[in-house]
């Protein structure tokens, strides 16, 4: 079953779209089914004022350890980003509070997690999250516009580059690397823009790389894209992978 993504454009402290998060959280669960923990997922142990106010009590040490609320639903676990990890122990439905979207391109790899929920803090903290995967609006169950892909010829590197490649490690091999700064530097020379955010969003949603990879190659962009330079990659001979890339 595809992945649930839901997104709530919340600013601040409000009572109502935290329990609409959590509801959210139940109704996937029997939906899904086969869900074996709610993780509600924050920053540090110091950051529950969001549980506080859903379970109106600032005790809530029983959380961590796991709590079951009602028999019909599996228990709700608090976890942090220190503790929270894809340890394959069943299907799980993750409310994140307040994280975000690069912390929730992370949390979106993992295979334990069937469905997120991302309730943000500040204005637009989840949006390129939501955007990348078409997230659905919690309050207007509508989805959001997906982030636009990239031109053709700047797809067809990546796909090419995709396909040279151990996508397990993505670019961290030295010959990878090295292989994605001549693509960078072809693109960049022949003029192609080369927007981080559409990057992104094409590598992780349409080239099933993992977040911390593509955020490796989104590094190189930005570095060229704010007039900075790197070494390595071949500064010739550039424009046979151009022509190359619009025939196919």
């Amino acid at each position: 079953m595809e992945k649930k993504r839901y997104y709530n454009d919340n600013i601040g402290p409000i009572k109502e779209n935290e329990v609409l998060a959590l509801k959210k959280a139940l109704e996937l669960c029997n939906e899904i089914g086969d869900i074996t923990q709610i993780t509600l997922l924050i920053h540090t142990k110091g950051n529950t004022g969001y549980l506080e106010r859903i379970f109106e009590s600032r005790n809530l040490k029983d959380f961590f350890r796991g709590v079951k609320i009602d028999e019909n639903y599996p228990p709700l676990k608090i976890e942090t980003i220190r503790t929270f990890n894809d340890d394959w122990q069943g299907k799980k439905i993750v409310v994140a509070f307040g994280l975000r979207s690069k912390e929730l391109h992370k949390y979106d790899d993992y295979e334990n997690v069937a469905g997120i929920i991302a309730h943000q803090w500040s204005e637009d903290s989840v949006k390129d999250w939501a955007k990348s995967w078409g997230a659905i609006n919690l309050k207007s169950q509508t989805k959001i516009e997906k982030t636009a892909l990239p031109e053709k010829v700047v797809q067809q590197a990546f796909i090419d580059l995709s396909n040279s490649i151990n996508m397990t490690t993505g670019i961290t091999h030295f010959m990878d690397e090295e292989q994605c700064k001549t693509y960078i530097r072809a693109l960049k020379k022949y003029e192609y823009e080369l927007n981080s955010k559409e990057i992104l969003s094409f590598l992780t949603t349409e080239l099933n790389w993992e977040s911390d990879n593509a955020n490796d190659v989104i590094k190189l962009i930005d570095k060229v894209n704010s007039g900075g330079y790197f070494k390595g990659g071949a500064k010739t001979g550039l424009q046979h992978h151009i022509k190359r890339w619009k025939s196919e």
